[in-house]
């Protein structure tokens, strides 16, 4: 065995360890917050129930607190090809003003770390096991911007409130990247009521439930189970339409424009037949698809953001698959959040269009990515926190990492690769997956193991740039 091979076997045997410090019930997270058009700010209330996840007793918890990523133009989350696109207004600082923090009720010291000032610690006292609720009281403060966070044409909140940092032998923290979403997080339970002026529509949620409206202000319930984040698009000006698949999924456009809110939904519905009739349903009722504002799109359980980046609304939509639904680990397996997704929608082309069409989608979106000569040593499995742009994350973790799957599609056959794929998808939901999962798909649906051929292909593929290729098939 190779030491590379030797280095992936011991990796897969500590993410299977990982994945069993996760198995308990979801926190159980309860928001309660007001939209205010004229101060562009939102005024929060939250209450987390949590249960220390380690073998330790814990005498403080470690939150992220990404929205302060925005406090200062040092620290926002862009590449300089981005960072104009996000902030065409020029900058201006925004972030969360915490007014109180409480462990089971009572006032906690807290302190805020990092350079972006993004970490969030708690003193509490819990015992291995034990439950605890946190509570907090801000205010979050949003700036015109086309952000993944803030104002202007619509309002975009995501990582909008303190998500716990996940627990691997002690609390990760990872920082902010320019290359692609970095969230890691464990499933929770979510209930939230947002109010907001009566005269805008809400988008996210698994859909949001109009409880009452007074005084011109709507107040909306949201409730998602198992979902590793909570994010929502809210807007005056959306037009919706609406199908639902064989399955039941409830397919929701919105946006200004209704003729591509019509195209969008014909898009996404063949999309998602075809993905439930190879995987099976998503395990939420309901996606939105949103054309927003936002520089860059985006996909969180049960929304779809479609940014002025142009991606793919079949690759946005198959990470409702294999990366919202599986919680994929993107600072660990940048190539499963990326490259799955990809090759998953390059499959969906061969399927509505034909084995030709198949090929010249392969050669036009991947081939350019294999005859470059990538600086750095990266490759699909290199850690997020290497990548510095999104350009870098989109030739090697997306693209060559689509192509890191065709050929493991050409060594299995499709039929044999669409089942493992099934099989990862099927037993992976409401865990968190990484590489060893997929190995295991891989091996199940061929009866072969192949973690050998893929660890092989993620370090080689780099070597298609030394060949000169007409057509890539």
């Amino acid at each position: 065995m190779t030491r590379r091979a030797a280095l992936f076997c011991a990796l897969l045997l500590c993410v299977s360890a990982l994945g069993l410090a996760f198995a308990q019930e979801n926190p159980a997270c309860t928001i309660s917050a007001a939209y205010h058009e004229n101060q562009q700010a939102l005024s929060v209330s939250m209450s987390l129930a949590y249960t220390n996840p380690s073998a330790e007793y814990l005498e403080r918890a470690a939150f992220n607190l990404y929205a302060n990523c925005l406090r200062r133009e040092s620290t926002l989350p862009y590449d300089n090809a981005t960072l104009e696109a996000a902030f065409p207004y020029a900058y201006a600082p925004g972030g969360v003003e915490l007014t109180r923090v409480l462990f089971n009720g009572k006032p906690a010291r807290w302190f805020i770390e990092g350079d972006s000032e993004c970490f969030l610690w708690v003193e509490c006292a819990l015992e291995p096991g034990e439950k605890g609720i946190f509570s907090f009281e801000y205010a979050l403060l949003l700036t015109e911007n086309r952000a993944f966070l803030g104002c202007g044409e619509d309002v975009r909140l995501s990582l909008f409130y303190p998500s716990p940092c996940l627990w691997h032998d002690g609390f990760v923290l990872n920082d902010p990247s320019p290359a692609a979403p970095w969230l890691e997080s464990q499933p929770m339970d979510f209930t939230c009521e947002l109010r907001l002026p009566a005269h805008y529509s809400i988008a996210g949620g698994f859909g949001a439930k109009l409880i009452k409206t007074s005084a011109g202000v709507s107040t909306y319930r949201i409730q998602m189970e198992a979902a590793g984040e909570i994010s929502l698009c809210l807007s005056a000006r959306f037009y919706e339409r609406e199908e639902k698949t064989p399955s039941g999924l409830r397919l929701r456009v919105l946006g200004s424009d209704r003729a591509k809110n019509k195209q969008a939904l014909s898009e996404a519905l063949k999309a998602a037949t075809l993905y439930e009739s190879w995987f099976g349903p998503l395990p939420w009722p309901q996606v939105d698809i949103v054309f927003a504002s936002s520089a860059l799109s985006s996909a969180h359980p049960g929304l779809i953001v479609l940014g002025g980046d142009g991606q793919s609304l079949s690759a946005l939509l198959a990470k409702e698959y294999f990366v919202c639904a599986l919680n994929v680990n993107p600072n660990l397996d940048p190539f499963l959040s990326g490259g799955v997704s990809e090759y998953v929608s390059l499959l969906l082309e061969e399927e509505l269009n034909g084995e030709a069409a198949f090929t010249r989608a392969l050669t036009k979106r991947l081939l350019p990515a294999l005859r470059l000569t990538v600086p750095g040593g990266l490759t699909p499995d290199s850690w997020l926190s290497r990548f510095n742009t999104v350009y870098e994350y989109e030739l090697v973790a997306v693209k060559r990492g689509a192509a890191v799957l065709h050929e493991m599609r050409k060594i299995m056959g499709r039929d044999t690769f669409l089942k493992a794929l099934g099989i990862y998808y099927s037993q992976g939901r409401g865990s968190i997956c990484g590489i060893s999962q997929l190995v295991s798909a891989f091996d199940q649906a061929s009866g072969r193991e192949l973690g050998g051929a893929l660890i092989s292909w993620l370090y080689t593929i780099n070597e298609y740039a030394n060949y000169l290729m007409d057509e890539y098939d």
